[in-house]
């Protein structure tokens, strides 16, 4: 049986070159990444887009200090929570949707406005804010030491995104993907502790269908992350995406999963296309797959091989 695939590959970064713009450009300003988004959508024609990825965003906002290169992701300097003290200051510090959030849902208001298909906005899930604030490494230390304690950091980082999810929807984003690496590094009895509540939650306090986005090999907590009502689960490239699509209800969208590294950018056209046909032959079946990237494509992704993605995938016929 042949399906009508939407193809919606994690497209944001390459807009920047093909506006000759530099990346802490378009992360700090509303209008230039919106003009970068707007070549994307005229050059390859999406069935949908999101705007560009940050997972600084949220820390910023709350404080944080972040080192900002002028062609390359920016990155959280410091976690300063060591304890209940330093939470508690952040906590009280906290005063709403603020920072560069605003250039963000700026950003998702003009695209509501302007651009055709889905358009979708990114925060970072709750679990690697949190990770942001204490150190990755320490908070999964609290996680087994101190779990009462690494659950208040994960429950306001909970607030901080779901306010910053509802400001993103009142200015028109059609869904928000969940950005969660850390959760990766869980085993499944952690995520479905410190990782699938709080998605949970997020879930019944916003009006918009929710991606989950785990970065990496996520094949022992696939199920839950199945369970947890999201919309759409978007899985990286080292997962068996058939297998991955047997495990999860059908009403969940299975969405990926070229690699964004290996293929978009280190491959030429003729790999891309075969990589692209050889995903969409194995997913032949199944109608809750949606065509995309394993993860956000890179900056420096060759154009000429995004539109051999998008041919291919277009042209495909089972």
């Amino acid at each position: 049986m042949a399906f009508n695939r939407s193809i919606i590959p994690l497209l944001g970064a390459p807009g920047a070159r093909l506006t000759g713009t530099k990346l802490k450009e378009n992360l700090t300003n509303a209008k230039i990444q919106f003009s970068s988004l707007t070549k994307l959508m005229e050059e390859f024609q999406p069935d949908g887009i999101f705007f560009m990825m940050d997972l600084t965003v949220e820390a910023e906002a709350l404080g944080l200090e972040v080192g900002f290169p002028e062609d390359n992701n920016p990155y959280v300097k410091e976690h300063p929570i060591k304890g209940p003290d330093e939470l508690s200051s952040v906590v009280n510090s906290w005063s709403g949707v603020s920072g560069r959030m605003r250039v963000f849902t700026e950003v998702a208001d003009k695209m509501a406005r302007e651009l055709p298909g889905k358009r979708g906005s990114y925060v970072i899930g709750p679990l690697s804010l949190a990770g942001e604030l204490v150190g990755v490494t320490d908070l999964c230390m609290k996680l087994i030491e101190d779990p009462a304690f690494a659950e208040s950091v994960i429950d306001f980082s909970s607030r901080v995104v779901s306010e910053y999810s509802k400001a993103l929807i009142d200015h028109g984003a059609d869904m928000i993907a969940v950005l969660e690496p850390t959760a990766v590094l869980l085993s499944k009895r952690q995520f479905k502790r410190f990782a699938l509540p709080y998605f949970e939650r997020l879930r019944s306090e916003l009006s918009k269908p929710l991606i989950y986005h785990i970065c990496g090999d996520t094949e022992h907590i696939v199920e839950p992350m199945g369970a947890s009502g999201a919309y759409g689960l978007s899985l990286d490239s080292m997962v068996d995406l058939k297998a991955a699509a047997e495990r999860v209800p059908e009403n969940v969208f299975i969405i990926g999963n070229i690699d964004p590294v290996k293929v978009f950018l280190q491959s030429n056209e003729e790999e891309v296309e075969r990589e692209t046909e050889k995903l969409l032959e194995k997913m032949k079946d199944v109608p809750n797959f949606i065509l995309s990237s394993g993860c956000d494509i890179p900056l420096e992704t060759p154009p000429e091989n995004i539109s051999a993605f998008f041919r291919a995938g277009r042209n495909y016929r089972s």
